[in-house]
């Protein structure tokens, strides 16, 4: 296998290319983080910041590590008065959950959660996972995710319900950008700008309507019951006017300095099963990622520490013992997720199992 001579991706990462040195398409493409920093953020909050007590801004809140970090620093170091907003599709961990309460408990923050129709939601992934395993295509794996959308949808909602004008997400991240998921689906590479979805080209966002729309004409079970919720996940992540602001524009991102205040200052709770701090919060991640590593031999793990190399926080020897431990499967995870949806956890693992590899065992 031929890896980056400067990252960690291998030949096989979709869409990926190599100049005569052996550096990779993604490395010549990445633009280092320049976070406008605090006092920046501090100015941009000053029109909404209200000196009466009352909530002034919304925070999106998913008991993920950013979203943590991110309501600790709203509230403790820019001074801001938030209400915690979490949108509950079905696939907040039982972890997050936990999460979320030890941090707005101690942080003596409003807690506002919409719930979906849980067991609709979970039927509707149920459906697309089952259409899925019928005809697997990597590029439709995020149709998984589809039901999380919405959750911008209902921020607005919640926000004009309470008066506030300001809505912060805990996004605008690029060492988190989703290019392996978008990459298989027409080779879609700039699919998170400045690290937010909704900030993708508009002929990107017609190939990815174009490729889907060919994937359901190729396998006509995506056609069901869940896809106007997927209709509706489209058009609030491409067509939707948004408004936010993202915490990690302005504030530098140091995963030590992140994990360490929410577990020691809030009782943050980790997955005993695996070394990662990311995606704990999402039900959804453990399959997905199999799903790619099984095929691939990488996950989203390899993307985010490549990404870390090129902003210099690790060394490509660092990156490489790490994505070994952290792309370990997430059993009880994959239980959990299973049972959840109701579909069968031997049998859609095995039919994982099965693809054809896009790497070769040494």
């Amino acid at each position: 296998m031929k890896y980056c001579s400067k990252c960690i991706l291998p030949e096989n990462f979709p869409a990926i290319k190599f100049d005569d040195n052996g550096v990779c398409s993604y490395c010549h493409e990445y633009e280092p983080t320049i976070p406008k920093g605090k006092e920046a953020f501090l100015k941009a909050l000053e029109p909404y910041r209200k000196s009466n007590g009352e909530p002034d801004c919304l925070v999106a809140f998913s008991g993920g590590r950013d979203s943590s970090y991110g309501l600790h620093y709203i509230k403790k170091e820019l001074g801001m008065n938030p209400i915690a907003f979490t949108y509950d599709w079905g696939m907040v961990t039982d972890l997050a959950r936990r999460n979320q309460a030890r941090m707005v408990g101690k942080l003596g923050v409003e807690h506002v959660i919409v719930a979906a129709d849980i067991e609709k939601k979970r039927r509707n992934i149920r459906k697309n996972v089952e259409a899925w395993l019928k005809k697997p295509d990597l590029g439709m794996v995020p149709l998984f995710m589809a039901g999380d959308k919405q959750c911008e949808y209902y921020a607005k909602k919640v926000a004009r319900q309470n008066n506030i004008k300001l809505i912060i997400f805990c996004r605008g991240l690029r060492l988190e950008q989703d290019e392996l998921k978008f990459a298989y689906a027409g080779n879609i590479t700039d699919s998170n700008p400045d690290g937010v979805i909704h900030y993708m080209s508009f002929v990107n966002k017609i190939k990815l309507l174009y490729y889907y729309a060919k994937n359901y004409i190729l396998n006509p079970s995506y056609i069901n019951i869940s896809i106007w919720d997927t209709f509706f996940a489209y058009y609030v992540t491409y067509m939707m006017k948004t408004d936010f602001e993202y915490f990690w524009h302005y504030i530098p991102w140091n995963e030590k300095t992140i994990v360490d205040t929410i577990v020691n200052e809030y009782g943050w709770e980790k997955e005993p099963q695996t070394a990662q701090s990311w995606r704990t919060d999402d039900g959804t991640s453990p399959f997905y990622n199999y799903i790619y590593n099984a095929v691939g031999g990488f996950t989203e793990n390899d993307a985010f520490r490549a990404n870390q190399v090129r902003e210099g926080m690790i060394t490509r020897e660092e990156a490489f013992e790490l994505v070994k431990i952290e792309n370990q499967p997430r059993t009880d995870a994959l239980k959990w997720y299973f049972e959840s949806i109701g579909v069968d956890h031997d049998r859609a693992l095995s039919i994982v199992d099965s693809i054809p590899k896009t790497y070769k065992h040494p």
